[in-house]
């Protein structure tokens, strides 16, 4: 941790905050937070008040006018993500922004080279390249634990933002332009595999609507109907590396329960498994089927890490020591804005793929 207690200010009061980074970051403590944002003003009084933070805003022109911090947190909604980040930068803060950075490949770049031009940090989920266990993975094809690797299968789905999270605001907003399952679950099965790979060469994609009404089943609306015919919910995303290497995405908001592993890594000399389903941090541990020819030895082991990133249990907020550290060595984050990019620029490139019926070219790389 920083010797340095950094100040920062955190956007958008809604669930993820509550449940997640505001309590995680009360932990830290190299980190004070030092107010708190969100239109809805009794959301961010009710927040600050709970957390015992000194200041709450309504807007963000408010915040940057009057208060004093160096690092802004973006955890609002998702259209609401490229306006607050380059609000932020411009004004000379670093940013850790939740996923996705922007709607665009272009919108992202702007972030990225205003940054630049501000000589501040940019961090960025989706938080994969952070979790230790992907880390692991890494350094476990690098070495050639499982040889080439041939197919990775990844689950990024639940059953909607209706289904199983208690939310006192109306969760409508993420079956509408603009959102939907792409841009909320997506992003993590697409961000996992280029965390273990790098960047992709190609994707293709079909999709459809599964659901077109839902009802909110928890929560202040609890009981409300909801249309949600505006955009996909269920998708199979292929991506293709170039060198006999694929990937196969289900995400969406159509799996209310299954029993299927978060994530596995198909090789020529064994398999690595992601235990467990897609969480906010780590997943369950690792499983690794190793096929030894030289020594005649196949079958599962645990793989004992002998290092990690982050002792004891690992927190997603643990994000903002990611962008700490690049900040006090000038370095970059793992969190690299141009991963979030890519990723970016893979969902866009599915919309694409959707409306021709075909495998497109990717444009970015990291």
């Amino acid at each position: 941790m920083s010797q340095k207690k950094w100040k920062v200010a955190l956007v958008g009061c809604g669930s993820i905050a509550g449940e997640i980074y505001l309590p995680q970051l009360a932990t830290f403590s190299d980190v004070e937070v030092v107010a708190v944002c969100d239109i809805l003003p009794e959301r961010a009084q009710a927040y600050a008040e709970k957390f015992g933070i000194p200041a709450w805003y309504p807007n963000i022109d408010e915040l940057l006018e009057k208060c004093d911090f160096e690092i802004m947190m973006d955890t609002a909604s998702i259209p609401a993500h490229h306006e607050l980040n380059m609000k932020a930068l411009a004004a000379g803060k670093h940013l850790y922004t939740q996923k996705p950075m922007a709607m665009t490949v272009e919108n992202v770049t702007a972030q990225i080279e205003l940054a630049e031009k501000m000589h501040v940090k940019i961090a960025s989920a989706a938080i994969h390249p952070l979790r230790p266990d992907i880390i692991e993975i890494r350094k476990m094809i690098e070495k050639g634990t499982i040889g080439h690797v041939n197919l990775i299968r990844a689950r990024a789905a639940h059953g909607g933002p209706n289904y199983f999270q208690y939310r006192e605001a109306d969760c409508s907003w993420f079956f509408q332009p603009g959102a939907g399952a792409l841009y909320d679950m997506g992003v993590h099965g697409i961000t996992e595999a280029v965390s273990v790979l790098g960047p992709a060469k190609e994707v293709t994609c079909v999709a459809c609507i599964s659901e077109p009404e839902r009802t909110i089943r928890s929560g202040a609306f609890d009981g409300k109907k909801i249309k949600t015919d505006y955009l996909p919910d269920n998708y199979i995303i292929t991506l293709d590396w170039g060198n006999g290497t694929l990937a196969v995405i289900d995400a969406g908001f159509c799996e209310k329960a299954a029993t299927l592993n978060q994530m596995e890594i198909y090789g020529s000399k064994g398999t690595i498994t992601v235990k467990g389903h897609l969480k906010i941090g780590a997943g369950d541990g690792l499983m690794a089927y190793i096929d030894d020819e030289d020594l005649k030895i196949r079958g599962w082991i645990e793989p004992q890490p002998q290092e990690l990133p982050y002792p004891g249990e690992w927190k997603q907020a643990e994000a903002i020591h990611d962008l700490i550290h690049a900040i006090e060595t000038d370095t970059t984050p793992v969190l690299d804005p141009k991963i979030a990019r890519h990723v970016v620029d893979i969902m866009c490139t599915i919309s694409d793929c959707i409306r021709e019926k075909r495998t497109m070219p990717l444009h970015t790389t990291f």
